[in-house]
C-alpha cells in the first residue's frame, strides 16, 4: 500500500509539478549559459584591450627609442659645431697674436736700426772731430759697439 501512495504522489507530482520544475531548471540553465557567454565575451574583450595596450606600449617604446636616438644625434652635431667654432676662433686668435708679434718685432728691429745709425753717426763724427790716431779710432769704435750692445 505504501508503494501505491508513493506511486500516486509521483503521478500527481508529474502532472502538476513536473512542468514548472522543468521550466525552472531550463530557465536556470539558460541563465547559466548566458552568464558563461557574457563572461567569455568579456574575457575576449579584455584580451583585445590588453593586446591593444601591449601594441601601444610597444609603439611608445619604439617612438621613445627613436626620440632618444635623434636627440643623441642632434647633440653630437651641436657638439661638433661648437668644437669647430671654438677651433676656428682659437686659430683666428693665434693668427692675430702672430701678426701682432711680427708687427712688434718689425718695430723693434726698425728702432734698433735707428739707434745703430745714430750711434754710428755719433761715433763717426767723434772720430772726425778729434782726428785721432788709429788706436784711438779702434777704441772709440769698440766703445760705441759696446754702447750698442748695452742698448
Amino acid at each position: 500500500m505504501d508503494d501505491c501512495y508513493i506511486l500516486i504522489v509521483l503521478i500527481i507530482l508529474k502532472a502538476k509539478a513536473w512542468g514548472p520544475l522543468m521550466d525552472a531548471l531550463d530557465k536556470r540553465e539558460a541563465e547559466i549559459k548566458n552568464s558563461l557567454e557574457a563572461a567569455d565575451k568579456a574575457r575576449k574583450e579584455a584580451d583585445a584591450v590588453s593586446q591593444e595596450y601591449d601594441e601601444m606600449v610597444k609603439k611608445a617604446q619604439i617612438e621613445a627609442h627613436k626620440i632618444v636616438t635623434e636627440s643623441k644625434s642632434a647633440g653630437e652635431r651641436v657638439k661638433a659645431e661648437i668644437e669647430k667654432n671654438a677651433k676656428l676662433k682659437a686659430d683666428e686668435m693665434l693668427q692675430k697674436a702672430k701678426e701682432q708679434i711680427e708687427t712688434e718685432k718689425e718695430k723693434a728691429v726698425k728702432e734698433i736700426k735707428s739707434v745703430i745709425v745714430e750711434l754710428s753717426i755719433s761715433a763717426a763724427s767723434k772720430v772726425i772731430e778729434k782726428n785721432l790716431d788709429s788706436d784711438d779710432n779702434k777704441k772709440l769704435i769698440e766703445s760705441t759697439l759696446n754702447d750698442i750692445g748695452r742698448a
